[in-house]
């Protein structure tokens, strides 16, 4: 699992992620993502479309980050999911609580 993030104008963190999150992926991406997350930037995109399969461990990594972006009154979303891993973020319910974009343009509007 790879892990790297930019800043877009200023305000808005935009994360990639390659590799599968799952147990493992997880565990070699936690620490740098829940950093990128906690940075002083209210909104926080991630870039999903290079994550072929997500576990539970994956969904708990996103819940967990999106509490502490939501308790400093910022915005999280997600963009370019893959079918599966889409299927997944529906049937787990996570997408009633983070939002899920097919494109870059579309998820910083809704965190701007």
């Amino acid at each position: 699992m790879e892990i790297s993030e930019e800043q877009i104008d200023g305000s808005i963190t935009k994360i990639l992620l390659s590799g599968r999150l799952d147990i493992e992926g997880v565990g070699q991406i936690e620490t740098k993502f829940s950093g990128m997350t906690a940075s002083p930037r209210m909104s926080v995109v991630a870039d999903m479309s290079n994550v072929p399969y997500i576990s539970s461990i994956g969904i708990r990594l996103l819940i967990s980050n999106v509490k502490a972006i939501n308790a400093r009154k910022g915005k999280f979303a997600l963009f370019g999911t893959q079918p599966d891993v889409n299927m997944v973020i529906t049937i787990s319910g996570l997408d009633k609580i983070i939002p899920s974009f097919g494109t870059l343009e579309a998820a910083i509007d809704y965190v701007k």
